[in-house]
């Protein structure tokens, strides 16, 4: 049997559609399943305080093609964004 690809349409809730800000995030995982915890950071606070603005749970599965696509879509925003000599400095680093 031949494995079928479907496209898949996903909607986004009115609500959820300005997205939440993060400058933190960190990871943890038990064997079945890794956590990211989004989080938001007040540096004017001493000492600075966070709140987590999203928890996503996925399988080690998911793990890996998130890795992947952002792996993807850095490579294509390099590109286009960030200044030839950076790039340049990327790929010397890779082949040391």
């Amino acid at each position: 049997m031949g494995e079928e690809h479907h496209e898949i349409e996903i909607s986004i809730k009115a609500d959820d559609v300005g997205g939440v800000w993060s400058n933190v995030a960190r990871v943890s995982h038990s064997p079945y399943e890794f956590t990211l915890d989004f989080a938001r950071i007040d540096y004017s606070e001493d000492p600075p305080k966070g709140v987590v603005v999203s928890r996503v749970n996925m399988s080690p599965l998911m793990v890996s093609q998130l890795i992947d696509a952002l792996q993807e879509n850095w490579r294509n925003y390099a590109q286009k964004a960030l200044p030839p000599e950076v790039g340049e400095n990327d790929d010397n680093s890779e082949n040391r």
